[in-house]
């Protein structure tokens, strides 16, 4: 067990060991996929007492009791890999890739479509997925985007304006809080603070243009870099250890530590 002379509550214990968010953490423990020494524990809030727990396992497998070092890397996702732990349709996703370097209690920010790619970041520590992860932070994310159509330039940054003011789809207002077209040949770079379903596909295909490349070159302060596809890279320890006292510090600020009385506001996110 960890060192350390104060109680725990279980949901912080597992999202530390198991590098998952507050809301992962707290759904895990309600929905009975958490056991304490052999038996089902469904409370989140239930402490943790030092040296007297002696198993923890999540779905099964059992999680370290010792402390653990809290770790970033970025990956570049590949085309045509998924989003995904597991898919019964597809043996190539994120979670088995994962899982074959020894990534084990890893958890990643945001998702991108199995046809996009791009940057994903990795980590141990639940309070960098949550600060990095939750909309009310409203983490930047830029993409680049190549379209299928050759429109003039003109028009892309006509369209790109639109999108600053907000579209309507499907009943949402979609909105960027940037756009530029650059490079030779050209591509849009759009920045997002969001992450709707689809929605640079989306914001494209109300002008009329159809994504043909999507690619993520940042979230947050992470860039990806000149990483190749399917590659992982640590990020230096002085980015590191200035984002994870970054989240720890957010999350503190914005009291996002969840009480009882809260633990709805954050099932509902």
């Amino acid at each position: 067990m960890a060192e350390t002379t104060q109680r725990v509550k279980l949901f912080r214990f597992l999202q530390t060991q198991a590098g998952v968010s507050r809301r992962k953490a707290l759904d895990l423990v309600l929905a009975g996929e958490v056991s304490l020494d052999g038996a089902p524990a469904r409370d989140p809030f239930a402490l943790i007492e030092p040296g007297t727990t002696r198993r923890l396992s999540l779905r099964g497998h059992p999680l370290s009791l010792e402390p653990r070092e809290s770790h970033i890397y970025r990956l570049y996702k590949p085309l045509g890999m998924l989003c995904s732990n597991d898919d019964p349709f597809s043996g190539n996703t994120v979670g088995r890739l994962l899982r074959a370097e020894g990534f084990l209690g890893y958890s990643w920010v945001g998702r991108l479509d199995q046809d996009a790619e791009g940057l994903l970041v990795l980590s141990n520590d639940g309070d960098v997925i949550q600060a990095l992860s939750h909309p009310r932070y409203e983490v930047r994310k830029e993409y680049r985007v190549w379209l299928a159509e050759s429109p003039s330039q003109g028009a892309v940054e006509q369209a790109l304006r639109d999108m600053t003011r907000g579209i309507e789809d499907e009943g949402e207002t979609l909105r960027i809080l940037d756009g530029r077209v650059e490079g030779r040949p050209r591509y849009a770079v759009v920045v997002l603070a969001e992450g709707r379903k689809h929605e640079v596909k989306r914001l494209f295909a109300h002008f009329g243009y159809t994504v043909d490349r999507l690619l993520r070159v940042a979230v947050g302060p992470v860039e990806l870099g000149d990483l190749a596809p399917g590659t992982f890279e640590r990020l230096p320890c002085a980015e590191e250890g200035s984002l994870i006292e970054g989240a720890r510090r957010l999350l503190a600020e914005t009291g996002a530590t969840p009480d009882r009385d809260v633990l709805a506001d954050d099932l509902s996110a």
